[in-house]
């Protein structure tokens, strides 16, 4: 199979690796590892996945910089899978030393509102993949991922001149037995998504709860729903779809209560781990949309200066 097309992965933790490995089947894959290099540098990455098996993934080439990684391109692809903390640093000035302007497609593997906006103020004529992720995955330890359950990927461009190389990326995914569907409308997948991940995330990491705990707590279990409605309010105004945020969010709700037993969403992991969250493209890009189009918030906007201030805490110790 060819393997002429060269990704880099920018941000290899757990759901890099997971993408990474499958599109190794078919490309040619450097990985920019900083906490593991040493240990996926030597042993490569061990991957345990309910949906893809157990094997030992080793990446093509394996860098602790994008510096470095330059001598294996030039790059078809970048794709990134960092945290996006745009509070904490720049994505844009980070991948830039590997970008071959108007040529280097960018695929963004992220949560949240806006991740695409440095990328396209910085990289203006360059193709832009927007990628929303529905995985459960972790780092056991460092080159240790573990993938529980299943997976599927949403996949939408910004704008038409990027759609040929989104085709290409997703053929490759496919190629790894990745499900990658299509969106015609991105935005509106972030916004859906943002509405779980804003109000469980949030609150989880703030109560250092985990979901069932969160569930089981009438305090805790209004905090999400008041969140969500919020996010729910505002997703409207800003697409123009229609939520009926009460019944939504009430069901998203029950459901994680019934089908998430015990788990701990990404916030609260690096909470516990005294890494800063993303609060920034999770809460703060929604609060300045509802707040463009005239819409109060109150409890995203204390919430989002609760995990602002642990941001600034983290960032000083």
């Amino acid at each position: 199979m060819s393997q002429n097309i060269r990704v880099l992965t920018v941000g290899t933790g757990a759901v890099g690796s997971i993408y990474s490995w499958r599109l190794s089947q078919s490309c040619q894959v450097t990985t920019v590892c900083r906490s593991n290099y040493e240990a996926v540098k030597k042993n490569g990455f061990i991957m345990e996945s309910a949906k893809f098996g157990r094997d030992i993934f080793r990446p093509h080439n394996v860098v602790s910089t994008v510096q470095e990684a330059i001598h294996y391109g030039p790059f078809d692809y970048i794709l990134v899978t960092l945290k996006c903390l745009p509070d904490i640093y720049s994505i844009p000035d980070i991948i830039a030393p590997a970008v071959t302007l108007k040529e280097t497609g960018i695929v963004l593997i992220q949560n949240g509102l806006g991740v695409e906006e440095p990328i396209v103020k910085q990289f203006p004529n360059n193709p832009l993949v927007s990628i929303v992720a529905y995985i459960a995955t972790l780092q056991e330890g460092p080159g240790k991922t573990r993938h529980l359950g299943g997976e599927s990927l949403c996949m939408g461009v910004l704008d038409e001149n990027s759609r040929s190389k989104a085709i290409v990326f997703m053929d490759r995914l496919k190629q790894g037995n990745v499900n990658v569907g299509w969106s015609d409308n991105i935005e509106q997948t972030r916004w859906e998504k943002v509405f779980w991940n804003g109000g469980f995330g949030s609150v989880c990491a703030i109560l250092q709860l985990d979901t069932t705990e969160v569930t089981r707590n009438p305090k805790a279990r209004d905090m999400v729903k008041k969140i969500m409605i919020e996010l729910m309010k505002a997703a409207e105004l800003a697409t123009g779809v229609e939520y009926k945020p009460e019944a939504r969010s009430e069901a998203m709700i029950e459901n994680t209560a019934q089908g998430h037993n015990h788990y701990k969403p990404s916030m609260q992991l690096d909470m516990e781990r005294g890494n800063p969250v993303e609060v920034e493209v999770i809460l703060g890009t929604a609060m300045r949309s509802a707040a463009k189009n005239g819409l109060a918030v109150p409890t995203i906007n204390t919430v989002y200066d609760l995990l602002r201030a642990m941001n600034i805490h983290f960032a000083n110790q």
